[in-house]
């Protein structure tokens, strides 16, 4: 359905306005209420090009703010319908991140889960005054600072490990027409930045056949894959490496 012009319009000039350059985002809530229209009706008439607000990168590996974190969490869990790319468009817009750095982050936050004994440790820490990139780096727990932040602040220790873990409601299309083949491609091309940062989308959409937002997305669904492969080279090389020869003996 065609959008009226005026609308975009209307709703550009409202994101314009109630645009919080400390956040680096949209209030959509006062957006919406301006408006009179849902937060998702807003958001499927923003057009980001027209108004100039370009969304952010945002990469999972990255620490974001609490305030961002939760925000992600809160608007998936409370305007998701379908789990679909579309729903992740309207919360890349929501966020003002790429909304494959959003996919990203909350697959990692949805992996995380707090136990007895991680919860005691960070515990002890925080009362030690420890910051949260030590007490990361320290109980190794397999997340980045934020995710450990955010998920010990929303636990009640009496709670923790004694009820079942609650079925995940985040999940990510298998995307069931992607062949071996072009998984290993995707991997070899993959492997040859050193950041995810860097990688060139344009060429490796090019190159396999695929749109960047579904290389993407496989490349989330392919990452056991990909650090294999990474561990395996590294100890290929270290391997290749020549040893020091030992000290010629010396003939009587």
């Amino acid at each position: 359905m065609q959008i009226p012009s005026e609308i975009v319009y209307k709703v550009g000039y409202m994101a314009r306005k109630h645009f919080d350059r400390h956040m680096g985002r949209v209030n959509w809530e006062a957006v919406s209420h301006e408006m009179r229209l849902p937060v998702l009706g807003c958001l499927e008439c923003f057009d980001p090009q027209r108004t100039k607000i370009y969304p952010r990168r945002c990469p999972e590996s990255e620490e974001w703010s609490p305030e961002d974190l939760m925000a992600l969490k809160t608007f998936t869990e409370t305007h998701f319908r379908h789990m679909s790319v579309y729903d992740w468009e309207l919360c890349g817009k929501y966020m003002n991140i790429d909304h494959s750095d959003c996919i990203a982050k909350m697959w990692a936050l949805s992996k995380f889960q707090m136990t007895p004994v991680l919860f005691d440790e960070v515990s002890e820490y925080r009362q030690a005054g420890l910051l949260w990139p030590t007490i990361c780096r320290k109980t190794m727990c397999g997340c980045t600072a934020d995710i450990l932040r955010v998920v010990y602040a929303s636990t009640n220790r009496a709670k923790v490990g004694k009820s079942k873990r609650p079925k995940a409601q985040f999940s990510i299309s298998k995307h069931q027409h992607w062949t071996r083949e072009e998984d290993d491609r995707l991997i070899e091309l993959l492997l040859q930045y050193d950041t995810g940062s860097d990688v060139d989308w344009n060429f490796i959409s090019k190159t396999i056949g695929h749109s960047k937002n579904a290389c993407r997305y496989r490349r989330i669904l392919l990452r056991p894959r990909l650090a294999n492969r990474k561990a395996a080279d590294i100890d290929d090389n270290f391997s290749d490496t020549p040893t020091s020869a030992s000290s010629p003996t010396v003939a009587d």
